[in-house]
């Protein structure tokens, strides 16, 4: 497990424009296929996210995980989550735990900031990944406006809940009232 790296929480009002631009660059290694959109922005189809954690080695950005905090609605209720974005280890870390200690430090973060529950969107094959650190899958449609229309999340993403302040994830499809993250 690699425990060199210092794992910093960034408020987005706090982010300086070169720790931002060495995000983008990492993304840009781990998503290749978005490397374009990363080289202008984080805020994944124009969701800004409200703070960052960093996990730096050295000066090298090694890991990240972004958090939209974001009022939705679920069976037409009103809730606030904490929305997990661009969740991301640079390759030749990958397998060293590090992935764990970012999305710990994320929920951490939610919690301290009084954020309800945690919501965030994989692919199949990493839901074991976060189900290993309590998240649930959900099994609801999930509606977004993108674009100025409003439409279901693409398929392939799985949605996935977490409670953060000791009550069930609530009942019935979500719209997440924007974007996707």
């Amino acid at each position: 497990m690699n425990l060199s790296c210092e794992i910093v929480v960034v408020d987005e009002t706090a982010m300086t424009a070169a720790r931002d631009a060495a995000i983008r660059r990492m993304l840009g290694v781990c998503f290749p296929a978005s490397a374009d959109a990363f080289s202008k922005t984080r805020a994944w189809h124009g969701s800004a996210p409200s703070y960052s954690v960093v996990a730096n080695e050295g000066e090298e950005i090694v890991g990240h995980v972004g958090v939209v905090a974001r009022e939705i609605s679920a069976g037409g209720a009103s809730l606030r989550v904490a929305g997990i974005q661009n969740m991301a280890v640079l390759p030749a870390r990958r397998g060293s735990g590090l992935s764990r200690r970012l999305m710990e430090a994320a929920v951490a973060e939610a919690r301290r900031r009084g954020i309800p529950f945690g919501l965030l969107f994989c692919v199949p094959g990493l839901e074991r990944f976060y189900a290993s650190l309590g998240w649930t899958t959900l099994s609801v449609r999930v509606r977004m406006v993108y674009g100025g229309e409003e439409t279901e999340i693409p398929a392939k993403n799985l949605a996935m809940g977490l409670d953060l302040a000791g009550r069930p994830f609530p009942a019935g499809d979500l719209h997440l009232r924007g974007a996707d993250w």
